[in-house]
């Protein structure tokens, strides 16, 4: 079983009340590689300017991340700027320098396009739309944001009509279907996109919650935290260990369940530190042993 990940590989400058940090390691893709490599040997399709330093590519092939379809182009690196100032749960942003990433099509290699998972991390629905085009994968895995969903709204639909399983969060859920109701917006996708057969809820410091076509409802608290330094990337963490764990395991309801726990957990890492340093630091063994605790305090 095999993962391609198609998403930003980006710079991040950060603002919060833990400190300021500029131009580190960002992007959705990269955040959601790391988070997979715990588990499994993803790819990441992405682009970067000839700003992006060799050892940061080289950081990523050391995870075990195969980066060959991480082109480089001249011209600047895409760079979001964002503020946690006013609200850690929140980000504000600052500014954003598109660079390379505005004129960017993935281009999948043979090997790429023939994984069995594609994962469309967050970005232009149309380049997600490319992205599955040129792919021959069984199961295909998308994540969404506002930003999207009000600007390109029927692009984020076209996309989500293409795919099996959609991470979203309360917000964005309420803006796909329609519904204030998290339960009846979710209800509403499941019926008019009709390959769609897993829905996860991502609710931040509140867990997660995953719905079934079957009809079946899971939930998952977060883990508890005294300090939380960067919220960055936090979903794109959660979808890539849910779906680096499910790449190599059968896709039963007990399986969705762990993947479930252990998508919670990985993203409690990532928000511990800056940018990935959380999530290069961890171990499955770290992960596993935090997903034990999280058990005894709330049971599955």
């Amino acid at each position: 079983m095999s993962l391609t990940i198609v998403g930003s590989v980006a710079f991040d400058t950060l603002y919060t009340h833990e400190g300021t940090k500029e131009k580190i390691m960002g992007g959705s893709a990269v955040y959601a590689a790391i988070a997979a490599s715990h588990f499994t040997k993803p790819s990441i399709v992405g682009v970067v300017g000839d700003d992006y330093h060799a050892h940061k590519i080289e950081l990523l092939q050391s995870r075990g991340i195969d980066t060959s379809d991480i082109r480089r182009e001249k011209g600047k690196t895409f760079h979001w700027i964002g503020s946690y100032l006013e609200d850690i749960n929140s980000a504000l942003t600052v500014e954003t320098e598109i660079g390379v990433l505005g004129e960017y099509n993935p281009k999948l290699s043979i090997e790429n396009a023939n994984r069995d998972t594609l994962f469309l991390a967050n970005n232009d629905p149309d380049s997600q739309l490319a992205a599955i085009q040129q792919s021959n994968a069984t199961r295909i895995a998308m994540d969404t944001m506002n930003l999207w969903l009000n600007i390109k709204k029927e692009a984020v639909k076209a996309v989500v009509c293409k795919s099996h399983i959609l991470f979203i969060n309360d917000a964005e859920l309420r803006l796909l279907g329609e519904h204030y109701n998290l339960i009846q917006a979710a209800q509403s996708i499941m019926n008019w996109a009709p390959s769609l057969d897993i829905l996860v809820l991502k609710r931040g410091e509140h867990g997660a919650s995953l719905f079934t076509r079957g009809g079946e409802y899971l939930s998952v608290a977060a883990f508890p935290l005294s300090l939380v330094k960067d919220p960055t990337g936090a979903g794109d963490s959660f979808a890539g260990s849910f779906l680096g764990v499910m790449t190599n395991t059968p896709w039963t309801i007990e399986n969705i369940k762990h993947a479930l726990l252990i998508g919670a957990v990985t993203a409690s890492f990532t928000v511990e530190e800056f940018g990935p340093d959380g999530l290069l630091a961890t171990t499955p063994e770290k992960i596993n042993r935090r997903c034990q605790e999280l058990i005894k305090t709330f049971p599955l």
